[in-house]
């Protein structure tokens, strides 16, 4: 026996191996474990695989992906660590699983073209060039000069610069996204989907905002409206701004003055001895835009074409232009018609009557000009005073047809309609003051 197992001693090492290893599949059968591998991210133990070859693979298909996504070979930055231990199989995660943690947790680092402004980092893209790229289209869309102009400066606002950077690539973004992000300043503007009907009048109304609002938000060529078309709903405060200088040449009408000739032998009489006609300038100006809208226009020269032809009128001396008016009697003429959008409040100081922009605007009553141009939130404005000092403003005006100065009659026209100022959509606000006091227009009108 002893020779036997002298003989046959290699046996016995492999016996007890085998011996163990049983003993392990039989404890691990009874506490329910098995043997597998504990992964570490940045020294935390995270989860539990069978094989760590998972998690190898799931890791070269998530930097596949990322380096696809941002255009260029990444560093990985996590530090991943195996740890052989005996696992609970029910914490053992299948790949999907682990591909999912994974990308919870893997960070990477690229290459990037940071956009700086005023020393804050904005935006970053997939490199300097992208990031040069896309202020170059910035410059592009606001530089487009208008016949007979010729650009003479351009530069933004701001302080930009594009710095060359490492960053994580979760912060790399699309030049469309950027685009978006720096023209708008908001990363996650509220989206809207044009229905059949919709307007960007009714839009605005709908969501509390300005039409001159969507229209930057969106860099909208035409109010015209496409079904299913996207739009972004915000007011728009862009990072950067466009500033340009340009000069230019125009011919500009000159808007011809009425003139009154009191006829003593015809009291009651009124004719038109002649009719008024428009004369012509060429103007030569220097205006500043801001992102493509005129923000400034200097006037350098003028020369006129033709003369503005005076309209004549001849009336009686017992023709009385104006109305006596006092306490809030008398009655004015509506200027335009339409349906009224928004009434006379507290905090509302006029009318609003929604109209197509051109819609001719008529004077309510006869008066002299005393004010007509841009006048902030009115937009183009054309403002009557009717005596008794009692005045009629006409605010939102695409034209003016009138002058300072200039005596109107009741019914004639003095501007179109518009969109100017801060306005919602196409409509004539429409104000009655006395003695410099807001009443409701409706208590005048007729």
């Amino acid at each position: 026996m002893l020779n036997y197992l002298r003989q046959n001693k290699i046996l016995i090492p492999v016996g007890a191996a085998l011996c163990g290893l049983l003993l392990l599949l039989l404890a691990s059968s009874l506490t329910g474990k098995t043997s597998g591998y504990i992964v570490s991210i940045d020294r935390q133990e995270r989860f539990a695989v069978k094989d760590s070859d998972t998690v190898d693979k799931n890791l070269q298909v998530i930097q596949k992906d990322e380096e696809k996504r941002c255009k260029q070979p990444l560093e990985l930055t996590t530090r991943i660590e195996y740890r052989r231990a005996m696992v609970k199989k029910d914490h053992l995660l299948n790949q999907a699983a682990v591909k999912k943690e994974l990308k919870k947790s893997l960070q990477f680092k690229a290459i990037a073209g940071v956009i700086f402004v005023n020393g804050k980092k904005i935006a970053c893209l997939e490199s300097p060039a992208a990031a040069e790229r896309l202020l170059t289209r910035l410059k592009r869309e606001y530089t487009q000069v208008e016949p007979g102009e010729k650009l003479l400066k351009l530069d933004f606002l701001e302080k930009v610069k594009v710095e060359k950077q490492k960053v994580a690539a979760s912060e790399l973004v699309s030049s469309e996204k950027a685009y978006q992000f720096i023209t708008t300043g908001t990363k996650n503007p509220e989206k809207y989907i044009v229905k059949e009907g919709d307007s960007l009048w009714l839009i605005a109304r709908r969501n509390d905002m300005y039409v001159d609002d969507i229209i930057k938000a969106n860099h909208l060529k035409t109010e015209n409206l496409a079904l299913d078309q996207e739009l972004i709903l915000v007011k728009s405060r862009p990072f950067i701004n466009v500033a340009a200088k340009v000069q230019g040449k125009k011919t500009e009408a000159i808007p011809f003055e009425t003139k009154v000739i009191v006829d003593k032998n015809s009291p009651s009489r009124i004719s038109i001895k002649q009719e008024g006609k428009n004369g012509q300038k060429d103007v030569v100006y220097i205006a500043s835009k801001l992102n493509g809208v005129v923000d400034k226009r200097e006037v350098i020269s003028e020369k006129v074409i033709a003369p503005a032809v005076a309209r004549i009128i001849i009336k009686g001396s017992k023709v009385t232009k104006v109305a006596s008016r006092g306490g809030g009697g008398g009655s004015l003429d509506w200027p335009l018609q339409g349906l009224i959008t928004q009434y006379f409040s507290g905090g509302h100081t006029g009318i609003d009557i929604g109209i197509p922009t051109g819609t001719p605007i008529r004077a309510a009553d006869s008066g002299y000009v005393v004010f007509t141009g841009y006048s902030g939130g009115y937009g183009k404005l054309v403002s009557i005073n009717h005596g008794n000092g009692l005045v009629t403003n006409y605010a939102h005006c695409s034209a003016i047809n009138v002058t300072e100065g200039q005596q109107v009659d009741r019914g004639e026209v003095i501007a179109l309609s518009g969109n100017t100022g801060r306005s919602t959509g196409p409509h004539l606000h429409f104000e009655v003051t006395s003695g410099g006091s807001f009443l409701n227009p409706l208590n005048y009108l007729r």
